[in-house]
């Protein structure tokens, strides 16, 4: 109990306690003088625009009060006067609400979607998320509950993962890296279909990566690696996707990790095939330059033949006409008479040699007359 003066400023309030137990509560701005009577300030809490106040009552009740706002705490009334902030959400971004029906006890369930500054009601909790999420330490590894969240993010995304362990038809053991983008586009069919969506679609994404992996050899899956970005072979991810919410854009194949041994392996393997390719494309260079080589040399052939075959021919139709001019021209000296061959005789030159033969009439036997100037006996 005090007895004197006190005073309260602008917006300050107190209780003020008498003697007899009676309370009352004092505003400034003012002065008072106790006697006998006992003085207790009362606390000031406020919110600004981006802020609410949550006053907690004696009797359970809880209020929330947006800002902006100033309340006192009246130790007679509140437990306790606590600020916040409000909830800022994206155009990207969403809340899920709960919220109970205090006279039927139901609870329903509603989509908060941003742009906005959203404050929780008094019956208001949100759904808490906890998922698979990036290891800090390794990109490309999920940890379970690592991502714990409230607010959703509905843009597309997308994460690094790598499928260890994966084994072909001839018993290699790789290391599939992959890249995954995605979207939620339905958040109360992924809300009631599943509790992590990121472990079913890494789940997902493992199982086709190993079937497809499977009916392949290593060198067969180095051939056939680059399929692994068609959506075409992840039959049990573009199942999954829909029945989640979700879409899947786009899977990239990152490339592959195998053992030291087996790499060493393959890279001699690729030296030797890249040298018999080499060889086999020098041979083919060659074999084609001899062939073309061939084939000019076997056209000049059949070009000179056809020349000499047209000269040929050209010559003999040549003689052929005059042979006929020469027939036709004796033929008529004959028709008039004429010896043809004393006309020849004396055409032609003086012969070098002269063969006679004579046979008589009813002669057994045949005389041969042989001149010879050049020839003495």
């Amino acid at each position: 109990m005090t007895v004197g003066w006190e005073t309260l400023d602008v917006g300050e309030k107190a209780l003020v306690y008498s003697k007899n137990g009676r309370v009352r509560i004092e505003e400034g701005p003012q002065r008072l003088f106790l006697f006998r009577e006992k003085f207790k300030r009362m606390p000031s809490f406020s919110a600004s625009q981006k802020e609410f106040l949550k006053i907690v009552y004696k009797d359970g009740r809880v209020e929330h009060v947006k800002g902006p706002c100033i309340r006192h705490e009246n130790s007679i009334l509140h437990i306790c006067i606590q600020v916040h902030n409000l909830i800022s959400l994206d155009a990207n971004e969403a809340l899920v609400v709960y919220s109970q029906n205090l006279e039927t006890k139901h609870v329903q369930r509603r989509v908060q979607f941003g742009p906005t500054l959203f404050m929780l009601g008094e019956n208001d909790w949100l759904h808490e998320f906890s998922w698979h999420g990036t290891d800090p330490e390794n990109k490309t590894r999920m940890i379970k509950d690592q991502n714990k969240f409230t607010v959703l993010k509905i843009i597309p995304d997308q994460f690094y993962y790598n499928v260890d362990e994966v084994r072909t038809s001839d018993d290699a053991l790789l290391r599939i890296k992959l890249m995954m983008f995605y979207e939620l586009v339905d958040i109360d069919k992924m809300l009631n279909s599943t509790k992590d969506p990121m472990a079913d679609l890494i789940n997902c994404l493992c199982a086709d990566v190993v079937a497809f992996t499977a009916k392949t050899s290593y060198e067969e899956f180095i051939e056939t690696a680059s399929e692994l970005n068609d959506l075409k072979n992840y039959k049990q991810l573009m199942e999954r996707c829909p029945c989640i919410g979700y879409t899947v854009s786009k899977v990239v194949f990152r490339g592959y990790f195998a053992h030291e041994k087996l790499q060493k392996m393959h890279d001699m393997m690729i030296k030797r095939r890249t040298e018999l390719r080499l060889q086999f494309d020098r041979e083919k260079l060659e074999l084609t330059a001899l062939q073309h080589s061939m084939s000019l040399e076997k056209e000049s052939h059949e070009k000179h033949i056809e020349k000499k075959l047209q000269e040929s021919k050209a010559k003999l139709e040549a003689k052929i006409v005059s042979d006929n001019l020469d027939f036709k021209h004796w033929n008529q000296l004959n028709q008039i008479h004429v010896d043809v061959n004393k006309l020849l005789e004396q055409q032609a030159a003086r012969p070098l040699k002269v063969t006679s033969i004579a046979v008589q009439d009813g002669a057994a036997s045949v005389h041969f007359h042989y001149n010879d100037p050049q020839r003495h006996y």
